[in-house]
């Protein structure tokens, strides 16, 4: 135990001490920043800019109505019904228009604004003629058509201004027209009683959750690998056999390289709660919509299992192989695993019941991530559990012995790349 825990140490401050645990563990969050905050913040600075655009329609009723949309704006008698409700439900960012209405409809007036436009003397012109109304397809003609969000909040605002227009033509008074285009939220519940969480922050903050255990747990039982690949081509490794048994320094290695993966994810989980205390792009409603204290229990559990059986494997293939080269066909076997796990994690979201889910949950190799994926979404039966870490942990138990007769013996093999019957020699003379 002594020399298990010796180098455990010596894996641990060497890894720690590195450069590149530095740069990873900050270039992370930071990135991670520059990818959610960044281009909100961006995008925000850039709505603060007017643009001017024209609302063409044979009716002035109707340009008028589109054009309040636009603008957010309303007449005085409408003023306590703030205009953009309908954005503010859909989440969606305001458009800074300066619209003017025109019902000059005929085809010079239509050529003359998109010379305007073509000259950058007018940003934009919406075509709403009654053929065009009437075909549900209004020309929007501008020159920044690959703004697609601006574009679409637009497209929002006018589908709007259309339907308030076509019931109040009906005859229908502006409370009744407000009233049935309220929205219907339809909240989900459980069999228990208890509210459902929003699914969509549901899937965001799980997907976060599960990506982090899969890079971290993929990371980390490569490093065990190429530890082991660079000792051996070095020699080192017969100097640290004459001190101790091959058995303590793969359980050393594993120990040590793990304590690194759950420093770093620490690190992660420490940032991501000095983010959430100050609110930064809704992060505070996410972590509350999504972490609970049993979440994080089995995410210690599922990481810490999944971790020690794929850096078991790891190992094995760093004692086999002889180059990088070799390694990284061999690892890519060895992954495959968590790999599929990922690739049908959006359907074991939306389908967390399913038999391919269920057996995802159950298959050691898969479990660690479908398992706690299924936690994270719906209310598992108790036994579904027991029964994935029970088979994780004999399997854990299985490879341990499998991969440390496979380790014993490839670690001091040098020059030749071992075949199937070769490796199965090792384990029967181990």
């Amino acid at each position: 135990m002594r020399n298990i825990l010796i180098i455990a140490k010596r894996e641990y401050l060497e890894r720690v001490r590195s450069r590149s645990f530095v740069i990873m563990t900050f270039f992370i969050p930071l990135l991670m920043f520059g990818v959610t905050v960044v281009p909100t913040l961006l995008a925000n600075r850039g709505s603060n800019e007017t643009k001017h655009m024209v609302v063409v329609a044979a009716d002035r009723d109707t340009a008028e109505m589109i054009r309040s949309h636009i603008e957010h704006k309303q007449d005085d008698k409408d003023k306590e019904k703030p205009a953009n409700k309908l954005d503010q439900k859909r989440g969606l960012p305001p458009i800074n228009f300066a619209v003017e209405v025109s019902t000059n409809t005929v085809d010079s007036e239509r050529v003359a604004l998109t010379a305007k436009v073509k000259d950058k003397k007018l940003d934009a012109f919406l075509w709403a003629t009654p053929d065009a109304i009437k075909s549900r397809k209004l020309d929007f003609v501008t020159n920044d058509t690959s703004s697609f969000i601006d574009n679409g909040v637009l497209g929002v605002a006018v589908n709007d201004a259309l339907r308030r227009s076509a019931l109040k033509s009906k005859g229908l008074s502006d409370s009744d027209i407000e009233t049935s285009l309220q929205s219907v939220e339809v909240a989900a519940q459980s069999p228990l009683g208890k509210g459902a969480p929003d699914p969509r922050v549901m899937f965001i903050g799980t997907l976060g959750i599960v990506m982090v255990m899969y890079m971290t747990v993929l990371l980390y039982g490569i490093n065990v690998m190429r530890s082991i690949l660079e000792e051996k081509t070095s020699r080192i490794m017969e100097v640290m056999l004459s001190t101790a048994s091959a058995k303590d320094m793969m359980a050393g290695k594993i120990l040590g390289v793990g304590a690194v993966g759950l420093t770093q994810v620490g690190i992660w989980a420490v940032t991501a709660g000095i983010f959430s205390a100050g609110a930064l792009v809704g992060a505070a409603g996410l972590i509350k919509g999504v972490l609970s204290v049993k979440l994080l229990i089995y995410f210690g559990v599922y990481f810490l299992l999944g971790y020690v059986l794929y850096s078991t494997l790891c190992a094995a293939v760093g004692s086999m192989v002889n180059s990088e080269q070799e390694a990284q066909q061999m690892q890519f076997l060895v992954m495959m695993p968590m790999i599929l796990s990922v690739i049908f994690i959006v359907n074991i979201f939306q389908h967390p019941s399913s038999p391919v889910a269920i057996f995802g949950s159950l298959f050691p190799f898969t479990a660690p991530l479908v398992m706690f994926s299924r936690i994270a979404m719906q209310a598992v039966p108790w036994w579904q559990i027991a029964v994935s870490i029970g088979l994780m942990i004999a399997t854990i138990y299985g490879m341990v012995w499998l991969c440390g007769r496979i380790y014993r013996v490839g670690i001091l093999m040098y020059g030749k790349k071992p075949n199937l019957p070769e490796i199965m020699k090792w384990i029967k003379y181990a």
